[in-house]
């Protein structure tokens, strides 16, 4: 027996024989297939376009959470590391403003007794050979004072290399006037810090007050405008999160 294919396309090939048009077809193909017929056709076009548009809205949907919660990363990764990018510049820029500052005050050794001395070199930093210099020494002030200066340097320079690698490393995840502020910052750390230390070695008291001068005239106003620069950020941040 044909099927409902074969017997529609046997039906169209017959009117358009005896020069019948498509309304004619239309017409004809209303009259012998029936409303239901044209109606169930209908409605399995629309269910495939309904399923089609779902499909769509699915991935839609799976595209903006990815996103969203690639977003949310980015922020909560934000809010993790410009905290600490800032800590590590406050922590290198305190060991260098007390390094380079023209107040300095330092134990007058040549006062202690051995007993006094001995204490006072078990508590301190200083290396073993260091510390016999100074047993042996009759300016024990004035050696301790050379000394120390490059114990401390070697500290200022440890912060700020960690500062700078810490920026270096997450910069990624900072606003790009940030990160530049944040590398400007280190530059001018790691700028006055050789002011210091060159002056210091070739008793040069002008280049060593230049790296205050610059710790008083760009690193400190810097300093202030990171600190509001990350307070907005952040706590703009925040709104949008309770909003």
């Amino acid at each position: 027996m044909p099927s409902t294919e074969e017997q529609i396309l046997s039906l169209i090939g017959s009117i358009v024989a005896y020069g019948g048009g498509s309304a004619a077809i239309a017409y004809l193909l209303f009259q012998y297939l029936g409303r239901s017929w044209i109606e169930s056709k209908f409605a399995e076009k629309l269910e495939l376009l309904r399923h089609t548009q779902a499909l769509e809205l699915q991935r839609l949907r799976v595209e903006i959470d990815a996103m969203l919660s690639g977003a949310i990363k980015i922020q909560d990764k934000e809010f993790e590391v410009l905290p600490e990018a800032w800590i590590r510049l406050d922590e290198a820029y305190g060991r260098l403003a007390s390094l380079v500052s023209p107040i300095q005050e330092y134990p007058d050794l040549d006062r202690l007794g051995s007993e006094k001395l001995e204490e006072f070199l078990d508590k301190s930093k200083l290396h073993e050979s260091d510390k016999a210099e100074l047993r042996q020494s009759s300016q024990k002030t004035k050696i301790y004072q050379k000394t120390i200066f490059w114990y401390r340097c070697s500290d200022v320079r440890s912060a700020i290399i960690d500062f700078h690698n810490y920026v270096e490393r997450n910069s990624i995840f900072m606003p790009p006037e940030l990160k530049w502020q944040f590398e400007k910052a280190s530059s001018e750390l790691w700028s006055a810090m050789v002011s210091k230390e060159v002056g210091h070695d070739y008793q040069d008291w002008k280049m060593q007050d230049e790296g205050w001068d610059k710790i008083k005239k760009e690193i400190e106003p810097l300093r202030k405008n990171i600190q509001e620069a990350i307070y907005v950020r952040l706590q703009t941040h925040g709104k949008k999160i309770s909003s």
